[in-house]
């Protein structure tokens, strides 16, 4: 088997001061020296870091594993109708297990609202605020319990937040802050957040 192929899922991860961006992607064909990849509807907001010469890292969930690597954008999808990334085989990083679906390698949102569980999917994590996506409706500061899963065992961070901000562009997007967080939680999601941005390094 083939370490990439077309129509697999892959993650553009993103560190900008203290933020963590996760695009969950897919490539739409490789060649010779790049990747095309298919991005979600909602790269625009984070186009500034799609930009040619941005280096990026990114994760590809495989029947054989996790493959990592980081690469340079060759086309911006601003310029292009296809958005590129070089491909070079030798900086490809795989990590053996078993196959690995999309939901496992982000993190998973489950928030407590009037007794009942809602499962929603993060955008974007900091050190101060997390975006999310849900097919719920929430409205501007409405508080509620939530639980964030890491991936692997990272461990889960429990808080209370508060909704800041409901997209005015994108449906069903939201910005919380951490109204309330343990001290112990807030470290354990700055060591992931560290980690997560630097387990794929490469000289």
């Amino acid at each position: 088997m083939e370490l990439l192929q077309e129509g697999q899922k892959l993650s553009i991860n993103i560190q900008k001061d203290e933020k963590l961006i996760e695009i969950i992607s897919e490539i739409k064909d490789i060649q010779d020296d790049r990747l095309i990849i298919e991005l979600p509807p909602y790269f625009m907001r984070y186009i500034e870091y799609l930009d040619v010469g941005n280096r990026l890292t990114m994760k590809v969930f495989s029947k054989l594993g996790t493959i990592d690597f980081n690469a340079i954008v060759i086309n911006s999808p601003l310029e292009d109708e296809e958005f590129a990334v070089e491909l070079d085989y030798n900086a490809l990083k795989l990590t053996p297990g078993e196959e690995l679906p999309v939901v496992s390698a982000i993190e998973t949102l489950v928030i407590s609202r009037n007794e009942v569980a809602i499962t929603a999917k993060t955008i974007e994590i900091s050190t101060e605020y997390l975006k999310f996506y849900s097919d719920k409706t929430f409205s501007e500061e409405e508080s509620f319990d939530c639980k964030l899963y890491l991936p692997k065992d990272y461990g889960t961070i429990s808080f209370k937040a508060t909704v800041t901000e409901v997209d005015a562009v994108y449906d069903n997007e939201y910005t919380v802050a951490y109204s309330s967080m343990s001290e112990y939680d807030r470290q354990s999601l700055l060591y992931y957040m560290y980690i997560y941005a630097n387990d794929t390094e490469r000289e």
